[in-house]
């Protein structure tokens, strides 16, 4: 039976047309067009033609008039699932987005001539792939957790963890990844496809190396942001498979077409990479958990230092808590805080323990230094006065790129050869922090019989050899060693707690946590800091304790993840329009900051609202109704008189607002 109607989701971010539009199949189509295809619509206004997804199709519309005819199919390839089209107007509705904005972040650029050798091979390897049973996986997680825990992955009821995971490498990959990855594997030889959701290419390298060792390469799908158009589609278009299978990706992979979806599982959710940049702006958590919960499906969140969220949804009871039968937790032990009298020592800010305890290490294996700071002198100050140094030009502040670079701007790149202080008219520089690149050569210094490696955002570098060796890393690059660094040293903790931001503490926690965790099993790790509450937790490998005190005073003091937290900005009138529109709802838990000038954009105003989970729903859809309302009145008067259009933006669930 071929329909008469389309009902179609338009490509275009305007958020007045973010609503399913019908149009009549013609006569040559009709049969063709199907449910998920892409083609080609016009639109009313302006005689142009667009594209969208079609989401359904009938026989009789909804709509009483006339329907304008589709243009033309751009593709057969159904690459919008029932389920992705539910959970893209889900996820718009929670963001007070657009439907299309989410879909933009959720299916790849369109190659026609892969799509076409797909399409075509449906009788060939397509179908060799569906027919093929099930694998089988033989794991750890019995012994690690218990048998009742590996009955409850086996079973079809969705289960809802919060997980601890062990600590130490093996054969090259954290026993961590390791572990969240046979959980998938499980949900895989159960039949049910799984999702894995890592922060960043590093990640990614080890759960597939961990996932190559467990099932067959053409059950395991890898969603990677660094690759081309071309083999992401390709990866796409292959999770499409009525298959199931392991997806392990970045971000963006928690939108991917799953056949069975058995469970979602997220390594790190509170790592910055989860933040989606890009408008609606929806964590991938947070996606992660609508999406389990329309397919019901099972959540897995896993971490060495829980995100606060997490523990929220413990703590309310969404989220049980499951750890290792032993507990698992690396030797850590805190350093004096005086710091070696060799001047190499010294530079480096390596404590004679610190010291001691990476002499010993490097007699058997390589020993990870961890520092905050990139770059080789990321701050100057005046060497008389100690004033920050600053640039002339744009006020940013100066740094130093190497031991025989002139100081330089770190915004604008300005160079200060001949710089003077503002403030005494010094002309001599002293380091004001010191970054990774000059902690290496100080080490290099200290031990010169031994080999120094550098890793950094910039460097590639995923896993090191088990030889002995200096790595120094920034937060968040530390390679991986086959069986693990034979001492970690964590360095510049005090100013890893100095950042005035309201994530400052539990970045650095999670940071800390991570690293500590690379360490061997018969490994040391050694804290050089002032005792504080956070290195007490990862000194006890108590993360979740301090999270749970955290998040108590974050409830008393109306601060997220208590609450939810989202920026509105725009023209003054706009502004004042969006909250007048919010403060006139009635039972809205919402708390609104400003408006004030937005300090980042001229003529811009800003206003941070603050409200309670329940009034999210609420809230939102009055911002798109306000979104709509501005774009519609802004497009009237501009047809008119030339004005601009609308500027009001609105971001829910805003990072770093506090």
């Amino acid at each position: 039976m071929t329909h008469s109607v389309a009902r179609v989701v338009l490509d275009t971010p305007l958020p007045q047309l973010d609503r399913v539009f019908e149009y009549e199949i013609p006569d040559e189509l009709r049969g063709e067009v199907g449910p998920g295809m892409r083609v080609k619509v016009p639109l009313r206004s302006g005689g142009r033609v667009v594209q969208g997804f079609v989401v359904e199709t009938a026989d009789t519309p909804e709509y009483g008039g006339r329907l304008a005819k589709v243009e033309s199919l751009v593709s057969r390839a159904a690459v919008l699932s029932p389920e992705l089209a539910e959970l893209a107007r889900t996820v718009a509705d929670r963001q007070a987005g657009t439907m299309s904005d989410v879909l933009r972040l959720a299916i790849p650029a369109r190659s026609a001539r892969l799509e076409a050798r797909w399409l075509e091979d449906e009788a060939g390897e397509r179908a060799a792939r569906v027919a093929a049973a099930p694998p089988t996986v033989e794991t750890g997680l019995a012994e690690l957790y218990g048998p009742e825990f590996l009955a409850a992955c086996v079973a079809t009821e969705p289960q809802r963890v919060s997980l601890r995971v062990p600590v130490g490498v093996v054969d090259g990959v954290p026993r961590a990844l390791r572990t969240l990855i046979e959980v998938a594997a499980v949900e895989v030889a159960q039949g049910r496809s799984a999702i894995v959701l890592v922060p960043d290419y590093r990640d990614l390298d080890l759960a597939l190396e961990a996932a190559n060792t467990l099932l067959p390469l053409d059950r395991i799908r890898a969603f990677d942001s660094r690759q081309k158009p071309m083999p992401r589609y390709e990866q796409f278009l292959l999770a499409l498979e009525p298959v199931p299978q392991l997806i392990v990706g970045t971000r963006s992979a928690v939108y991917a077409p799953a056949f069975r979806l058995g469970a979602m599982l997220l390594w790190d959710d509170d790592d910055e990479s989860f933040r989606e940049p890009h408008a609606p702006y929806a964590h991938s958590r947070e996606v992660a958990l609508m999406r389990a919960r329309r397919a019901d499906a099972s959540v897995v969140l896993a971490g060495h230092s829980p995100s606060l969220e997490a523990r929220r949804l413990v703590r309310t009871g969404w989220l049980r808590e499951v750890g290792p039968g032993t507990p698992q937790r690396p030797k850590i032990i805190p350093a004096a805080a005086t710091l070696g009298d060799e001047g190499a020592l010294r530079d480096a800010r390596i404590p004679p323990p610190a010291w001691r305890a990476a002499k010993a290490a490097l007699a058997s294996g390589p020993v990870l230094v961890q520092v905050g700071r990139a770059g080789y002198r990321p701050r100057l100050a005046c060497t008389e006065c100690r004033t920050p140094a600053s640039c002339t030009n744009c006020g940013g502040p100066l740094r130093q790129t190497g031991p025989e670079s002139p100081p330089s701007c770190a915004v604008c790149g300005r160079v200060h050869a001949d710089w003077h202080c503002r403030e005494c008219g010094g002309q001599r520089l002293r380091a004001g922090g010191t970054g990774h690149e000059r902690t290496a050569e100080e080490l290099g210094r200290a031990f010169p019989e031994t080999r120094v490696v550098v890793a950094d955002g910039a460097e590639r570098l995923v896993s090191v050899g088990a030889e002995p060796q200096l790595v120094v890393a920034t937060r968040g690059a530390e390679p991986v060693p086959e069986h693990g660094y034979r001492a970690v040293l964590l360095l510049d903790v005090d100013g890893a707690l100095a950042r005035e931001s309201l994530h400052t503490t539990e970045d650095a926690l999670r940071a800390w946590s991570n690293a500590a965790a690379l360490a061997s099993d018969d490994g040391v790790v050694i804290l050089a800091g002032q005792v504080s509450p956070p290195l007490v937790a990862l000194r006890d490998w108590q993360q979740h304790a301090w999270a749970d005190a955290e998040l108590e005073q974050r409830r008393e003091l109306f601060f997220p993840p208590a609450v939810r937290v989202g920026v509105v900005t725009g023209s003054e009138l706009e502004v004042d329009a969006a909250v007048r529109r919010l403060t006139d709802l009635d039972g809205l838990e919402l708390q609104v900051l400003g408006p004030v000038p937005d300090a980042d954009e001229r003529d811009r105003s800003r206003a941070v609202l603050r409200f309670g989970y329940r009034s999210g729903p609420t809230l939102a859809a009055a911002l798109k109704a306000e979104l709509v309302a501005q774009a519609t009145a802004s497009r009237r008067r501009s047809a008119g008189r030339g004005t601009p259009a609308s500027t009001l933006r609105v971001q829910l669930d805003a990072p770093d607002v506090f």
